[in-house]
Parts: C-alpha cells; structure tokens; sequence
C-alpha cells in the first residue's frame, strides 16, 4: 500500500536539495494566519557560510594576522625556500602585462609557455597550473591539510567542512603558503587594477561525497579578489562532480544558467574578481571515495557598492473558492476530518509549529493523482533565481484534469476549513476562536475574523539538484502564513 502524506511546515522550514529520486510535490501556501513560525532545524548563527552574500553571513569574523607575527620565525630560511617554490613562469613581466592588458579590456587570453589562461565569461576568471613547482612542498601542504581539525558545515545553502582562519595556524608549512600569497597579491593588483591590501582570508575546505555548495555571489565588505588552491587528487575529473560552476546574469542582475563547469585540477590555483555579478557554486562531489581538498579565501580592498537587493514578483494570491460537498469528501481520508482527530493533531501542531500526516488522501484518489503527474503532456518549467530556488513548476492552463480538480479542493473554503481545525489557526470565519484568548502580535486582525485569508499554489518537480534557500528578500515572509505541502511519488525517496 503506498503511503500518502501531507506536510503542514512552518514557513521558515527547509526542503530537501537534492534528492536522489525524481517527485512531483503540491504546494501550497496560506498568507494571513495568525502565526509565524520558527523551524526547528535552523542554525545558531555560528556555522556561517565564507562567501554567502546576504544578510550578516560570511567567514567567522577573521582576524588576519600580520606578516610579522606569522609562526615559524625560526625557520625563516626554509621558508624563504618553500617560497620559492611558486612557478616563477607565472610571475614574469611579459605575463603580467599580457593579463593587465587583457583583464582591462574583458578580452580572453592564453599563455602557452605557462597554460595560465584568462576568461571574461561570465565573469573575469583566471587559472594558473602548476602553481608550486616542488612536490615535497606540494606533499608536505596536503599533509598539513589533511591534519587540521575541520567543522562541519550544513544548512540550506552548503554543506562541506571547512577549518577554521588558517592565519592563526602554527603549521609553518601553511604559513609559507600565507607569504606566497603575500607576494602573489602584487601580482593580482597590477593585473586586476585593484588595490588590494594587506587583507587575506583564507581557510581549507573538504567536499566529501553529497557535499555542495550553491549559488551565490561571494559580494561582503571588501572582498575584491576569491581564489582557490586545489590539492585533489591527480585523476579528478567531470564525473567526479565538485566543478566550480559559473552563472552568467539576466537583466535584473540576477543568477541565471551555468554557462561555464571548471574541474578541479591539483596544484592549480584559479582567482575571479568579486561582483554582485560574480554568482558560483561548487557543484555536488559525486565520487565517493575522493575529497575535494582545497584552499580558498580573499583579498581585500576598497569595498564597491552594492545595487539594491533585488525582490521578486510573486503571483497574486487569491481568496479561497467553493467546491462540491461529494467532491471533497471524496479526496480525504475520513480520519482526519473526526473531531477528535482534528484535535490530536491540532494540540501536536500547537506544541512543534509543523505536523506531517500519513495517508493523507484517499487511496484510489492518490494513486490517480500520481499516475497523471508522470504523464508526458505536461509542461514543466525550471524557476530561480539559481540563488534563491532551482526546481520545476507545471504550467497550470495545461495540467491533467485530476491535477486541476486537486487544486481546486485544496483552495476551497472546505480545505481552509479543516486546515484552520488541524492547526488552530483562524483561516477561515467559522473556525474557532482560539480557546486561550492569546493572539500573536500583528495577527489580531486575522484571528477575530476581520482577515482576508488568501492562498497561492503550484506544482512541483523535484529532481536531482533541485532545492530552495531563505533569503532576506522573500517577500512571503513578509505575511503570517501557513506552509502545506501535499508529496506524491515519494515512496522510495531518501
């Protein structure tokens, strides 16, 4: 027997990113409840993404320490010789001039002595090869990595390890790597034309299987210049997933298709200039049994102004409609429309602001909601921005008629009603007065009956890589609102 569910979430919850089997998913939102809820998942703050633009994300407030207090003071020789272990062909004035001139004028350029290569699409990007000529050093580096203590890092947007500000490492073999980026930062000002300070962040990441990171634009206080160092293991390739993907932009400055997949390559080191245009991810590591082992960071200078946050339009919600008695009941399963039912679950929704209910519907019904969501004649469209939200919706003039019936009754004052009795929030005049008397700040209006409650809905398809992320400027959040959502075809789903 296939097990149905609905799933009333708060509207701060997350949804699965990327799920290993293709679903189809209704969903439907209720503006003007009187409460906002809180997920419980969400993060303390702290586990903060280095290079996730919005809001007050961004590395965890790195301190950098001077050249001069670097560790290692002892062994200034032989850090003077790991040093010198940066490929001395990248750092000649003939290719330094070449990538000025080039980087000026957004033109791509490739140097066959040394293979650097410039690109302007989507945006100013350069790789450099081979950027340490000693393989002991190269070893040594790794090693060093690979025993640093690592955080895990997951939320909506990522999830990876990450180590924390390498600049307070005692490694003097990651320290040696800190005054080559010190001497590679005069390097990456004349060719830039940004003056760069004495700023650099930086910090080792592992991507291990399933690990991800997805768009954003790395835009915060006076990032100028991103780069990564990759230490992967010699055969990466395009199958192993982890390609630093480039988004180019519409014309609202928003993220719109990958247009370019940059494969790890070990000892390679890639730089791009930061923008509010600059919008990446690191795609999923699809291997399971390498890392992708990295290390990333920033230069800093004169901070660029930032255009104003981009807010999207979202269709008109509408107030609920009617629909036939015997129609209704024949989609619900009669368990959750008993009283005592309602208010079981009515008290759990109270107590944890989210409930999810099995066999939601009727069998026969389900099964044929499910068969007519597979069929081939509908039209799915892929939606975004990539950085807010990357899954597909049907086009509702052409969904199958079992789909569009569906719709209906779930926006029908019958459905409103017994979702405001499974909840207790007043989203319909005849529900219940809240028992208690107490009404959340901002939602009186709703709850003595004098709302306008209104619902908006689409259907979904979710597939491999697809998801949904919080952002600043959702304006849904800007309503008390009830998120539900009705999964179909998830039976295997993991």
């Amino acid at each position: 027997m296939y097990k149905k569910k609905a799933c009333i979430e708060s509207l701060a919850s997350q949804e699965n990113q990327a799920s290993p089997s293709k679903s189809a998913k209704l969903d439907t939102d209720v503006p003007n409840s009187p409460t906002t809820f809180v997920a419980s998942d969400a993060t303390d703050g702290e586990d903060t993404l280095p290079g996730f633009s919005t809001s007050s994300h961004g590395p965890e407030d790195i301190q950098t320490t001077p050249s001069s207090l670097l560790p290692g003071a002892t062994g200034a020789a032989d850090q003077q010789k790991r040093i010198a272990c940066l490929n001395e062909s990248i750092l000649k004035p003939s290719l330094e001039t070449e990538l000025q001139k080039n980087f000026a004028a957004s033109t791509d350029y490739f140097d066959d002595a040394s293979g650097v290569k410039l690109c302007h699409v989507p945006f100013r990007h350069c790789i450099l090869p081979n950027f340490i000529t000693s393989q002991d050093y190269l070893n040594d580096l790794e090693s060093a990595l690979l025993d640093l203590p690592l955080r895990d890092k997951n939320n909506d947007l990522y999830k990876f390890s990450q180590s924390r500000d390498l600049n307070h490492s005692k490694s003097s073999t990651i320290s040696s790597f800190r005054a080559m980026c010190e001497l590679f930062r005069e390097f990456l000002a004349t060719v830039t034309g940004i003056p760069l300070n004495s700023k650099i962040d930086f910090f080792c990441s592992q991507y291990k299987y399933t690990d991800v990171l997805l768009c954003h634009d790395d835009e915060l206080e006076e990032r100028r210049i991103a780069f990564i160092y990759y230490l992967v293991p010699e055969l990466w390739s395009q199958t192993d997933g982890g390609t630093l993907d480039l988004f180019d932009s519409d014309n609202l400055g928003q993220p719109k298709s990958i247009v370019k997949s940059v494969v790890p390559k070990r000892n390679s080191f890639l730089f791009f200039e930061v923008s509010a245009l600059s919008f990446h991810q690191v795609a999923e590591v699809l291997a399971e049994e390498k890392t992708r082992l990295s290390i990333s960071g920033w230069f800093h200078g004169p901070p660029l102004s930032r255009p104003e946050p981009f807010f999207d339009t979202l269709p008109p919600a509408v107030p609920y409609g009617s629909i036939e008695e015997d129609v209704f009941y024949a989609w619900f399963n009669p368990l959750y429309l008993a009283p005592d039912v309602q208010t079981d679950v009515r008290k759990r929704f109270e107590e944890d602001s989210e409930i999810e209910l099995t066999d939601f519907l009727q069998e026969e019904k389900y099964n044929a909601l499910m068969a007519a969501l597979k069929e081939e004649n509908i039209n799915w469209n892929l939606v975004g921005p990539a950085n807010k939200r990357n899954y597909y919706v049907a086009e509702q003039a052409k969904l199958p008629p079992i789909v569009a019936e569906f719709l209906r009754i779930i926006q029908s004052d019958a459905a409103f009603l017994v979702l405001s009795n499974l909840t207790g929030l007043r989203l319909h005049p005849l529900a219940p007065a809240d028992e208690d008397g107490e009404n959340d700040t901002g939602s009186s209006s709703v709850s003595n009956g004098g709302g306008n409650p209104r619902c908006r809905s689409e259907v979904r398809k979710w597939e491999h890589g697809c998801y949904t992320l919080a952002h600043d400027t959702d304006t849904e959040i800007q309503d008390f609102a009830l998120d539900a959502m009705m999964y179909v075809g998830c039976e295997n789903g993991k």
